[in-house]
């Protein structure tokens, strides 16, 4: 019998010395190559999942330095990138919402908001993580909700009237796509958004406003929010009067057990709110060259649960607790920047700029197409923020070298970047549902394939006929 595994841990290094022992490309340097393949390697390993994927992240550590592309205290560095500090601080705010049970409190509140047939309780997570992923980091939100779904998935189980393992797919996709898609509103949604950013303003002398960026993310965002609500809540099916009664009777059987708010819950949701609002507000306190970034409050933020009090003897968070943070989804996300920072200290991204330069004999529609089909490929198999890192820059030299309108373009490839839908390493959101909900890529695949079809589309179409005519 075939196995996968087996064959994918033969294929990776195989890919890798074979492109090693390959005559190097007219214009690539011996660097380059070799970063390409470690990509091959590392690719194949993640998609076919030879070893856990968090592992396959740790190549980066061995293989860069070893082939002599850049020290290990420089590749190093990235598994310590200020996103994986405010994710640190922002994981341990996390579990002391769900140690002090604060996530129930939040669950059933949304629940009763929005209905309690599964339909509705899938639109009303994903509308709620949507909505907040315009101001706060799609992580955090996702962060801050997946304990809140688990405890939804816990009551309606006890229900016995729909196919939990069926919804919990769904309902845990939803949740990650939703985060992405609601971070493409705003210039602070996501990281690629802000890249975007700094490098018109490099490039192009050309200042983003967040009004700019949202005369476009915003349609987009709620588009694509529609329509991957409509897909996503297809797949639930409908049911009886009888059955949506039940399970509102269940659920709120077990919001009326849960009692009145404790003093433990309410110091963590202010530290929530206090970390959150500081980070929202920090442009209007924060000098130009402040170190106090996003990442420092975060962290801050976290550290400070050690040392405000639960009781007068215990602290709402002690180090047992921190223990179960997933430091494997940072190993993920910080092997998919060092991965990044090869790319472009190699000269590879450059390479792949001048490599693609017959496009430029195509119309501009079918450039824009092949552009967004082929970020939305690549940004499934690396991190979003990478990929924007990468290929940013590589597209906006590419417009001003072939006459392309830069800023629409961007705009789009910015986007595409954060609709990975496919695979874990393609956002950290899809990273925390196949590592905490347990779903199998191979469901995230079935799903993720229709969404991508429809966001290469979305993209695309709005770009041409919207995106130029509102952006020069």
């Amino acid at each position: 019998m075939f196995n996968i595994r087996l064959f994918g841990m033969a294929l990776g290094p195989a890919l890798f010395f074979l492109i090693l022992l390959m005559p190097t490309p007219e214009d690539m340097t011996v660097p380059a190559k070799a970063v390409f393949a470690i990509s091959a390697w590392m690719i194949t390993w993640w998609i076919t999942e030879a070893i856990p994927v968090y592992a396959t992240a740790l190549l980066p550590l061995g293989l860069i330095p070893a082939l002599e592309i850049l020290p290990v205290k420089d590749v190093a560095s990235e598994y310590m990138h200020p996103i994986i500090v405010l994710l640190l601080g922002m994981f341990m705010i996390a579990l002391a919402i769900e140690k002090s049970g604060l996530h129930k409190k939040i669950a059933f509140e949304l629940i009763s908001i929005f209905g309690y047939s599964p339909k509705r309780i899938i639109w009303g997570f994903m509308i709620t993580t949507a909505l907040l992923s315009t101001v706060v980091m799609s992580t955090t939100v996702v962060l801050i909700l997946l304990p809140v779904a688990f405890v939804v998935l816990s009551s309606l189980s006890k229900s016995n009237s729909i196919n939990n393992t069926k919804f919990k797919v769904t309902f845990m996709l939803s949740i990650a796509y939703s985060s992405s898609i609601g971070s493409v509103a705003t210039l602070i949604g996501a990281p690629p958004n802000l890249l975007y950013a700094a490098t018109v303003m490099e490039m192009f002398t050309h200042k983003v406003t967040f009004v700019e960026w949202s005369m476009i993310g915003v349609p987009l965002s709620i588009s694509m929010l529609v329509l991957c609500g409509l897909y996503m809540s297809s797949k639930v099916g409908k049911n009886s009067i009888e059955v949506n009664t039940e399970i509102k009777n269940t659920l709120i059987l077990e919001k009326s057990q849960m009692g009145n708010m404790t003093s433990e819950q309410k110091t963590v949701l202010v530290v929530l709110i206090g970390v959150l609002v500081l980070m929202f507000t920090s442009p209007l306190w924060q000098s130009e060259n402040s170190y106090i970034t996003n990442s420092v409050i975060a962290i801050l933020g976290g550290i400070s649960l050690f040392v405000l009090p639960k009781t007068r003897s215990e602290s709402l968070m002690n180090w047992a607790g921190i223990e179960r943070l997933p430091y494997g989804l940072l190993f993920l996300l910080g092997g998919g920047f060092a991965l990044s920072l090869a790319f472009v200290d190699s000269g590879l991204a450059n390479w792949i700029a001048q490599s693609f330069g017959f496009v430029s004999d195509y119309p501009f529609e079918l450039v824009v197409i092949i552009l967004v089909a082929m970020i939305m490929f690549l940004t499934n198999v690396k991190s979003n923020t990478a990929t924007a890192a990468i290929f940013i820059p590589i597209v906006g030299t590419m417009a001003s070298l072939y006459g392309w309108a830069p800023l629409p373009i961007l705009v789009a490839i910015t986007v595409a970047t954060s609709f990975a839908f496919l695979l874990p390493m393609g956002t950290p959101p899809n990273a925390l549902i196949y590592e905490k909900a347990q779903i199998s890529i191979k469901a995230m695949v079935k799903h993720g394939i229709v969404l991508n079809m429809m966001a290469i589309g979305l993209i695309s179409a709005f770009t041409i006929l919207v995106s130029t005519k509102i952006l020069i």
